[in-house]
């Protein structure tokens, strides 16, 4: 909102230097749509080179809400620019519409209230829409398993219907975006819904949206080039204004970033963000896809009084919104990497620069461990032996001497770093082997969601330089938003078994803290970590907690034999279908069994497993 106002003042006053005359109005409907973001360029680069997941994060919210309002902004000043050049449509007003004009009347202070109320309803039963047929295709999804096609069509099904129905809802009762209504619906089954799809389909749809998303991309930007190809327009007089529409876009960019940031850092709300990362979100900010769909909704026909350029608005403001997506794809999109390289924004940090040498190590030792066992096996001479052996030793001997120069640059430091360093790869093995029991049925969705949870927010306390563990002292920092989730959680399975309940997240603990202890011994061939006090006290805090979910586990066991011996039984023969499902793809790899045997294995596997 703040950056299309700005661009508004920019674009009419600026042309005004010149002595061309853009009315406020068309500046004002140029400076809504030029606001929408597209953030996919940008995210591919920040992928490519490793950017900070929470600017990433910053980039890619933003761009979620802000495409949203203003397309919803967009909407209500095409509106209001249709009424006051008396526009002929097609006659059809929306109940809202009619109701509103028949309130507020039809004179400008009318349009303007009904303008006003119309864009906040137009977010908020976008929000409430869009949430409800996310609740309701997440819930369909829940009832599929395993079925990668269904599952990634429903979710394509989801975004067209979701819009098309919005859009619906707009033409007849309620202004509702559908765009935002779009938003929320994906953010609904991207977190709530996110879990009901299938483990083993979800990197399948990762995957899928990917590609789904760059090719709808590639696709906007031939529209863009077609259409510079086929407008009818004197680019020479348009260059002045198109000049001075990306000077204000960059201008009211920058305002709008630093402006708003820059006074939220003082407040300490929440983490500074750093001015580097100020710099690249002021011109990171590509244009594309949604704003050439918003030039395009504006009539053909539509004109002002005082309209003295000799061709129509639509043609005017598409060829401004051209010009400033030729700008940002040619000239922001190609020096995004020099700048991310020039603010080290794809430097590595601290502990990164730690696992950096100690994954190198723990892979050279590896390797070391390869050749010999290459050799006792006789698949190569001892001539072969001795130069692999040599080759790689002089590279582990060149990492440790990396290792020495680190730790002489870093000093006392390097103790804390060590230890978050094993302290993450502890947290990383419990992820993953909560990953897979939720993969194979053995723990449900919500005792699930409950230890994920703590498991990230144990990650972001150690990426942070804070200890693993809460003291007793520091407060409880669950947001509104988080607590609202545990609070429908809980009443959605208000029907569960609290033992059962219990006795899943205890024996999950059982098996995450158990692969976590199997996982430190990959250090204790690192000799720069095995020796050190640091790795002994992680392993004796995992130890710990090893025996406290040993210990509550087989209380509860002892309180309630009857019902959890059949319980458990059930949860270890998950295991064991588990093993089934590996010594089938195993013997399928090996051509033992034939595809159709290997399907038939495969389905009834499955479908004991989510019994």
């Amino acid at each position: 909102i703040v950056s299309a106002f700005l661009i508004a003042v920019f674009v009419h006053y600026g042309a005004l230097l010149f002595g061309y005359h853009i009315p406020f109005l068309v500046a004002l409907l140029f400076g809504t749509l030029i606001s929408a973001t597209d953030p996919v360029a940008v995210l591919a680069l920040f992928k490519e080179l490793g950017a900070p997941r929470r600017l990433t994060l910053i980039f890619e919210g933003e761009s979620l809400f802000n495409d949203g309002t203003a397309f919803a902004l967009f909407l209500v000043i095409l509106a209001y620019l249709e009424s006051v050049s008396g526009f002929a449509s097609d006659g059809h007003g929306n109940l809202y519409s009619i109701v509103a004009n028949h309130l507020f009347g039809t004179g400008t202070g009318g349009l303007i209230i009904t303008g006003i109320i119309s864009f906040l309803l137009m977010i908020l039963v976008g929000m409430l829409f869009g949430s409800f047929i996310g609740v309701v295709f997440s819930k369909i999804i829940e009832k599929i398993k395993n079925n990668e096609f269904l599952e990634i069509m429903l979710t394509l099904i989801l975004a067209h219907t979701t819009f098309i129905l919005a859009e619906v809802l707009n033409h007849f009762l309620l202004p509702v975006s559908g765009v935002i209504a779009t938003t929320l619906a994906a953010l609904v089954v991207g977190n709530y819904g996110r879990y009901k799809i299938s483990p083993k389909v979800e990197e399948t749809m990762e995957r899928f949206w990917g590609f789904f998303a760059f090719i709808s991309n590639s696709l906007v930007f031939l529209l863009v080039g077609i259409m510079i190809v086929s407008l009818g327009i004197d680019w020479k007089v348009m260059t002045v204004p198109v000049v001075i529409a990306i000077a204000a876009v960059i201008i009211a960019r920058a305002i709008s970033v630093y402006g708003i940031i820059v006074p939220l850092n003082w407040t300490k709300t929440e983490e500074d963000i750093p001015v580097s990362w100020l710099h690249m979100l002021s011109w990171g900010s590509l244009r594309g896809a949604l704003a050439i769909i918003m030039v395009l909704l504006i009539p053909e026909s539509l004109t002002l009084a005082g309209w003295d350029f000799p061709f129509s608005i639509r043609d005017f403001v598409l060829a401004l919104t051209v010009g400033c997506i030729v700008f940002t794809t040619f000239i922001k999109a190609t020096t995004i990497i020099p700048l991310m390289k020039h603010f080290n924004i794809d430097k590595l940090h601290e502990i990164e620069q730690v696992e950096h040498v100690e994954g190198k190590m723990i892979m050279f030792l590896e390797v070391l461990a390869k050749i010999g066992s290459l050799k006792e096996r006789g698949y190569i001479i001892h001539e072969e032996y001795m130069l692999l052996f040599e080759k790689y030793s002089r590279e582990l001997e060149g990492v440790r001497q990396e290792l020495d120069e680190l730790m002489q640059e870093k000093g006392e430091a390097i103790t804390g770093l060590i230890k978050r360093v094993i302290t993450l790869h502890a947290l990383g093995i419990e992820k993953f082997s909560l990953k897979k029991l939720y993969m194979y049925n053995e723990i449900s969705e919500r005792e699930f969601k409950i230890l994920l949870r703590k498991n990230e927010s144990q990650i972001r306390r150690v990426e942070t330089g804070l200890p693993q563990i809460k003291g007793a002292d520091e407060k409880d920092t669950v947001n509104i938003f988080e607590r609202l989730t545990e609070t429908v959680s809980a009443w959605l399975h208000r029907d569960v078994n609290p033992i059962l309940s219990r006795f899943i997240l205890v024996r999950s603990r059982l098996v995450m803290t158990d692969s976590a202890l199997k996982g430190l011994i990959v250090f204790e061939g690192v000799d720069f970590i095995a020796g050190r006090k640091e790795f002994r006290e992680i392993q004796e805090l995992y130890k710990s907690f090893h025996e406290s979910a040993q210990k509550e586990h087989s209380e509860l066991f002892a309180e309630n034999k009857d019902l959890l011996i059949e319980f458990d039984s059930e949860l270890a023969n998950k295991s064991l279908l588990k093993q089934q499902e590996i010594i089938v793809e195993d013997l399928f790899q090996k051509e033992i069994i034939s595809p159709k045997l290997y399907i038939r294995f495969k389905e009834e596997i499955e479908e004991k497993i989510y019994e």
